[in-house]
């Protein structure tokens, strides 16, 4: 047996997908991998670098592990992912602890950056490619048993003024269909139930293949699959949902009946200073057209407060948005003055206190519209895929097809008996501001 690896996975659920592969081919070389910092003899942390309050996150963690390095069993330190990539030269220079940076695109090297790092010493720097896609699908120690993170694709061509993705992933690049449909297939064999489709922008996914947004043609193969499992699709671009689309997951029963949309802002002015292609009335059409196709979907977004130039008028706009529109679900962030993008250097920059101000204030809104929702559902009978069981309350923890993983909430219920990875019918019986609480009702009668 090699030495003992630690690996921290922050950030995204990409970042996620490439610590799990990093660690099946660190098993696949010998590797014993542990939960245990202060065992590890090598650590490897997957960094996050989309925002500063993430940035910053990153960086403590490297100086916190570092510290293992004088008092524990570390002997390597090792930075992967985003941050690693943006800021690779400055990381290795005014941070001493890190052995080793690995870019977005260079991760798969990790065990042949370890070799080299114990019979050499010397630091590295491999960070010129921005990203990789050529899986291999067999290698991969997943975090979680039921439900799995499958990447479509990498990089981003929107070029929003705000966001530095496109400068750390490179431009947008298109899995093959056919590793996504192998990967896919063993995890369902693997039991797993639930299949998130991930990328920066999944309703892009095949503009390089095909010369037009294809996500449908990928779902054609993907629903042809063989198992009971649920495919869910995150971080849909808005310009890019087609009737295609939206047909394909009306009228098949394996795709979930939810779509996460990352809409930004509604003030048309705030849309064009982000560089969105969009304006008020394609949201508010394409929103209309969707619940009008896709009656009772759950729909996700996610929006920017405190963008430079931002007013209180343009802000009350967006609330007042929210309001009309009542989505089920939503998130939203501080905005972040990202060096290199346009948006940094706009005139006018929006103070904390003010941001902060306005993301309470919006989340407020949103916390009263998700309890009013969560209330309707009082009564009702939902297909619930069970995670997880608490001994401490006595209560499984599952989801419905309203909750994706780790942004919404939960459904805690009791039941008899449950297989953990199985699908069970529960009963609503009370609602919170996002989670939920019911019976198990296929098992007659429950006591």
């Amino acid at each position: 047996m090699k030495n003992k690896v630690g690996l921290i996975s922050l950030g995204c659920d990409k970042n996620l997908v490439d610590s799990e592969y990093m660690l099946g081919i660190l098993k696949k070389n010998g590797y014993e991998i542990t939960n245990d910092e202060k065992q590890a003899e090598i650590l490897v942390i997957n960094t996050c670098g989309f925002v500063q309050s993430a940035k910053q996150e990153s960086i403590d963690t490297i100086l916190e592990m570092g510290e293992y390095k004088k008092n524990g069993s570390c002997k390597l330190l090792i930075a992967t992912g985003c941050l690693a990539q943006r800021y690779k030269s400055e990381l290795l220079k005014q941070m001493p602890e890190i052995d080793a940076v690995l870019g977005t695109g260079e991760f798969y090297k990790i065990n042949d950056v370890i070799i080299k790092l114990l019979s050499e010493g010397k630091k590295i720097n491999l960070t010129r490619k921005h990203c990789f896609l050529d899986y291999d699908v067999n290698n991969r120690v997943r975090a979680y048993p039921y439900h799995s993170f499958v990447k479509i694709a990498e990089g981003c061509n929107n070029r929003c003024s705000y966001c530095a993705i496109p400068f750390i992933k490179g431009p947008y690049k298109s899995r093959d269909i056919s590793s996504i449909k192998a990967e896919v297939k063993m995890l369902v064999k693997d039991g797993v139930k639930e299949i998130n489709l991930i990328a920066q922008d999944t309703t892009s996914y095949g503009i390089d293949l095909f010369g037009k947004p294809s996500l449908q043609v990928l779902l054609k193969e993907l629903i042809k699959i063989e198992g009971d499992f649920w495919i869910r699709i995150l971080y849909a671009y808005p310009t890019n949902i087609t009737d295609e689309l939206i047909e394909i997951i009306k009228d098949s029963p394996k795709i979930v009946k939810y779509l996460d949309i990352p809409l930004q802002h509604i003030n048309n002015r705030i849309l064009k200073l982000m560089n969105r292609p969009t304006d008020s009335f394609f949201i508010k059409s394409l929103i209309e057209k969707i619940r009008r196709n896709i009656p009772g979907i759950t729909m996700r977004t996610t929006f920017i407060v405190g963008l430079p130039t931002e007013t209180e008028s343009d802000f009350d706009e967006l609330l007042e948005f929210i309001r009309k529109y009542e989505f089920e679900k939503v998130g939203a962030f501080k905005y972040s003055q990202e060096e290199g993008t346009p948006a940094a250097q706009l005139s006018h920059q929006v103070s904390e206190d003010t941001k902060s101000r306005r993301y309470n204030e919006l989340m407020q809104v949103q916390q009263a519209i998700s309890k009013n929702k969560n209330r309707k559902l009082e009564g009702k009978k939902f297909t619930v895929l069970t995670e997880s069981y608490s001994n401490k309350n006595n209560l499984y923890i599952g989801r419905t097809q309203r909750e994706a993983p780790f942004v919404d909430g939960v459904v805690l219920f009791k039941a008899k008996s449950c297989t953990l990875g199985e699908f069970c019918k529960v009963e609503i019986k009370k609602a919170y501001d996002y989670d939920l609480f019911g019976l198990r009702v296929d098992e007659i009668p429950y006591q």
